[in-house]
């Protein structure tokens, strides 16, 4: 059945044609997606994976202060968790819980506050993180050591393929901050494609992609994960949530100013108007989904020429399929959460809403 015949496939970006749309959008028509992965319910042991995270930040800590806990509750992380790795087991998605909070805390960090505006606190921030990915104790700050155990807890067992790809996908996930702060200081505007390239580190979309193995209980070998078919399958999968993100974004990173974001990019570049440049996300974000199901069959193709053995093989079609229900799952979380159907009636003022660094006084070709 072609894309088009195939209605079953296409969903609202809204969840349900009365669902709420995202912030920034609601004066514009809100386009129908092409998603054939079908919708799933969350993992059931989502308030478990709440009630084990809330203890995990009091532990640490974190996220004590009045916007930190709100900026959490409007996210609903674990729900995210919930929908992206349903099939995990309860122990693994509490941990899993953990490593999405981090990274909405330090989005929150680099997004809301000073840390993502001024050069020399963004590297100093970054210093106190990165050097932890090449074993080195953390310090005694609650944040560095938060990061460290959990890493810690995600690559124990793990090959050191895995290890090595998870360390090499937070380090440029992390240093993505720092590019784009760069590139908006000096009105350096990427290309489109550029754009997604670093879109898909930015919001650390490869790193929850790694993650599905753990959810899954594989580990797939080196020969896969070098696999032409298996790298485009993950980067469609990262390239897709980066683009769907940013429709919900588009709000917040309108009144952010500069052009983060593909529909400002587009916008600009190509002097179209906002609801022409929504239409090409969209496009693109099909593109996305094609490009998955293609890389899918190569994938199939590779490892029998490889001569892969069976288990090899279900391995790998099990992380594809993990893929898809990633992909599906962050789709359906958007559309259920504070912090994109609605604006933050207290949205910070340059205060970090975390406070997980405070201010550096090296340059960063010091460290």
């Amino acid at each position: 059945m072609s894309e088009d015949a195939d209605l079953s496939a296409w969903t609202d970006l809204r969840g349900t044609a009365g669902g709420p749309a995202p912030f920034g959008m609601e004066d514009l028509r809100v386009p129908l997606l092409y998603l054939p992965f079908p919708p799933h319910d969350p993992h059931p042991a989502l308030d478990r994976a709440q009630s084990a995270l809330d203890v995990w930040l009091a532990a640490y800590g974190l996220c004590q202060s009045a916007a930190s806990q709100r900026s959490l509750r409007r996210t609903r992380v674990p729900l995210i968790t919930a929908l992206t790795y349903p099939y995990a087991a309860p122990h693994t998605l509490d941990l899993l819980t953990r490593w999405a909070t981090w990274t909405f805390i330090i989005d929150d960090e680099f997004d809301d506050g000073p840390d993502g505006e001024d050069p020399q606190r963004c590297a100093d921030a970054l210093r106190t993180l990165l050097p932890v990915l090449d074993g080195a104790r953390p310090g005694r700050g609650p944040s560095e050591r938060a990061f460290a155990d959990t890493l810690e807890d995600l690559t124990r067992d793990r090959s050191p393929g895995w290890c090595r790809m998870f360390r090499d996908d937070i380090r440029a996930y992390l240093w993505s901050y720092y590019q784009g702060l760069l590139d908006r200081l000096t009105k350096r505007t990427p290309t489109l494609a550029a754009y997604r390239r670093r879109r898909a580190d930015s919001v650390a979309a490869y790193t929850w992609l790694d993650l599905t193995e753990i959810a899954a209980g594989i580990d797939l070998p080196d020969t896969v994960r070098h696999l032409s078919s298996f790298r485009d399958l993950r980067t469609a999968a990262a390239e897709y949530v980066g683009l769907h993100n940013d429709l919900w974004s588009l709000g917040r990173d309108r009144a952010a100013g500069g052009f983060h974001n593909a529909v400002l990019l587009l916008q600009q570049q190509e002097q179209s108007t906002c609801q022409e440049a929504v239409d090409q996300v969209n496009t693109l974000l099909s593109e996305c989904v094609h490009r998955m199901t293609t890389a899918e069959t190569d994938l199939a193709l590779q490892l029998r020429a490889a001569g892969a053995t069976q288990h090899t093989r279900a391995d790998a079609r099990t992380c594809a399929d993990g893929y898809r229900t990633f992909v599906r799952g962050c789709f359906d979380y958007h559309h259920q959460v504070a912090r994109y159907t609605r604006p933050d009636p207290d949205l910070s003022d340059g205060t970090p809403t975390h406070q997980l660094f405070t201010p550096g006084t090296r340059l960063i070709d010091q460290a």
